[in-house]
């Protein structure tokens, strides 16, 4: 059944910007409102100090309205909201709070809490309302602490319905494998969950109530994360979800486990394609969400380099990720639809003015452009600012097509082409799709930026030692429209954004790579020398066979100049070259690594079996033919005698050979 709140239907003017402006961490904000071509910028006043989840709200033309910590509610003067005191969520719930605009109403919000592990999770979930025509449009909480449900974890997110109106909040029972999905529609909340039971029941340890969930952007996938117990490696995992934005009802549990990676939190691509994991290690973590099982999923790992690890992680309404690492900087994955170091990762992108992020990022309730119910847009010129929009739905009957470009112009069609008079900055794009038959209407949005590569293309590379294949990472800021031709210097090309390449032998290549903007307008290159130097080491003997206390020759070859180095170094005449003698007690296996001034390092083995002489053992023979085996005629004794003293005799009893080394 649902609730029987009074219900005041109008346009909502939540909206495709509601989530444009971040409150969190302690006095950190950033507002995602174009000013220029930067897009976020850091802003100030910010009243909350939060060490874990936040959320924020704006209205639809990106102006503040409240933000939270689920504990207070602070206003757009970042005073305490009327009533705004003692809510019963917590701050240091890692996920909590999430901030839901009522669909079908222009006034009301809601607040979902969620407690935490400090107060053994005593209030579970509850919300609470806001009324915004409240306090001279300061707004004001007309209803507090409702209780959803009395088990409850640090974790809770939110998705929009199939419809593109109503919207699912999805809570996780304590110590269990239990899901609730409660829909808030026109009509009101849901007191009746759709329930799942499915995945994993975590009750092994309390750490496990402390996670995070989060739904992919198109509403298909649900990932959910648990914190480790201390930092223990073996066994943690995190679990991902089929989910039916339709039905609410989760299924299809996949139990994934990256060896030695503690998952803290997680997020979709905008494509909802890949999904990336942090954690306390100097990486982040990439997987592609969309494989059928879950063995797929795990080999299809991708660990992207870092300077440090990462706690909290956003997609945000300009369809980058960002994270933070509780200091005064957000990262940013620029590109995260591409797979690995594609998704261009720059490190310490946003400074915040000197605030601290700490452990989260607000919650941000997904409506970028695409879908079921959205929009797409093709960039025809780049430098003339000629862009085609398409808008798409589901819905039926008549319709109303409501754009705003973001430049002061509109359109009432459903498929536009708009021409913007500069292309030197960015631009919030809002749609607007309206049903005389629903009570509410569907928003989407995104930005778009003209500032392609042409003007500053670049790339990085990273070559396989063991061969002659390159990976070509393309770090130009490009928009959709822009094209890109490689020459790879060895009479072979490709158009590809990020292409691999496999060289026939090494060398040096002077590597081109020219990016046309649409319309070819704006068109640059930039070349580079790419050394392909391949290592791929032999050692010799590849295994050997010998008695205790007879020396074997090693030999290595194809390390060229490369740095040398055996192990263990136990009987060893010297580490650092490429031919030592060995003269091991025991039987023993040799490692060699070479390592070039590329940094390509490769390595071989040998393996010595020795057999020990119960007594002692003189050959019958040797061979002075120089090849390094049997060269010294002498006596081989177990390590249980000394020499001390060799003397050879003819057969009649003539001495002819005496010596005392061994």
């Amino acid at each position: 059944m649902l609730s029987t709140s009074v219900l005041l239907f109008s346009s909502l003017k939540g909206g495709a910007q509601a989530y444009n402006n971040w409150f969190f961490g302690d006095g950190a904000a950033v507002s995602f409102n174009p000013a220029g071509p930067l897009v976020p910028q850091a802003i100030s006043g910010s009243a909350m100090v939060a060490d874990e989840g936040t959320a924020s709200i704006s209205n639809s033309n990106g102006q503040l309205l409240f933000y939270t910590d689920g504990s207070v509610i602070y206003n757009r003067n970042h005073q305490v909201m009327l009533n705004g005191d003692n809510l019963q969520g917590n701050a240091s719930a890692f996920q909590s709070p999430v901030i839901i605009p009522f669909p079908g109403h222009d006034s009301l919000y809601y607040v979902f809490t969620a407690d935490a592990k400090e107060n053994a999770f005593a209030n579970g979930y509850r919300y609470s309302v806001i009324n915004m025509n409240r306090d001279n449009g300061l707004g004001e909480v007309v209803s507090k602490n409702v209780l959803l449900s009395g088990s409850g974890t640090e974790r809770i997110t939110a998705a929009r319905h199939a419809n593109g109106i109503d919207i699912w909040i999805i809570t996780n029972d304590g110590g269990s494998n239990i899901f609730r999905a409660w829909l808030l529609s026109c009509n009101g909340l849901s007191t009746v969950p759709v329930v799942s039971a499915v995945g994993e029941i975590l009750n092994e340890f309390e750490l496990q109530k402390i996670g995070m969930l989060k739904i992919s952007p198109d509403g298909e996938k649900l990932c959910q994360t648990h914190f480790p117990r201390g930092s223990l490696l073996l066994n943690h995992f995190f679990q991902l979800f089929d989910f039916n934005n339709s039905t609410g009802q989760l299924s299809n549990p996949k139990k994934i486990t990256l060896p030695e990676v503690n998952v803290y939190a997680c997020e979709f691509s905008p494509d909802s394609k890949l999904l990336y994991l942090t954690s306390v290690s100097n990486f982040l973590e990439q997987v592609e969400a969309k494989l059928p099982t879950a063995a797929a999923i795990e080999a299809s790992w991708v660990s992207i380099p870092s300077d440090y690890g990462f706690y909290g992680i956003q997609l945000g309404p300009d369809s980058k990720i960002y994270l933070t690492q509780s200091d005064s900087m957000l990262s940013v994955i620029n590109r995260p639809n591409e797979k690995g170091q594609g998704c261009l990762l720059q490190l310490d992108q946003i400074d915040l003015g000197g605030k601290k992020s700490k452990l989260s990022l607000p919650f941000v309730l997904h409506d970028i452009q695409g879908g079921q119910n959205g929009f797409s847009f093709t960039i025809i010129d780049t430098c003339a600012g000629i862009v085609q929009f398409n808008g798409e739905t589901s819905l039926q009957g008549p319709l109303q097509w409501a754009w705003d470009f973001g430049d002061g112009n509109s359109s009432t069609e459903q498929n536009p082409l708009h021409t913007y008079a500069s292309t030197t900055q960015a631009y919030q794009v809002k749609l607007e799709i309206i049903s005389p038959s629903l009570c509410g209407t569907i928003r989407k949005s995104s930005f778009i930026s003209f500032t392609s590569g042409a003007a500053n293309p670049g790339f990085d590379h990273v070559v396989r030692c063991d061969s002659a294949y390159v990976r070509f990472v393309n770090t130009t800021p490009y928009s959709n429209a822009a094209d890109f031709i490689w020459s790879f210097g060895d009479g072979t090309f490709s158009s590809e954004p990020n292409p691999v390449h496999s060289y026939a032998l090494p060398g040096d290549y002077e590597v081109k790579l020219t990016v046309l903007s649409a319309g070819a307008c704006a068109t640059n290159s930039i070349t580079k020398t790419v050394r392909v130097e391949v290592l791929d080491i032999e050692a010799q003997p590849a295994a050997v066979t010998i008695w205790e206390g007879q020396p074997v020759q090693l030999s290595l070859s194809g390390a060229g100049n490369s740095k040398i180095t055996w192990s263990p170094a136990a009987g060893l005449s010297a580490r650092n070259i490429a031919n030592p003698i060995a003269l091991p007690n025991d039987s023993i296996t040799y490692y060699v690594m070479a390592e070039n001034n590329l940094g390509c390092v490769d390595y071989d083995s040998v393996r010595i079996n020795v057999i020990p002489i119960p007594e002692i053992h003189v050959p019958t023979a040797f061979t002075p033919d120089g090849d390094g085996l049997n060269e010294i005629f002498k006596p081989f004794a177990s390590g249980r005698f000394t020499l001390n003293r060799f003397s050879v005799f003819t057969r009649w009893g003539e001495r002819i050979f005496t010596t005392s080394q061994k």
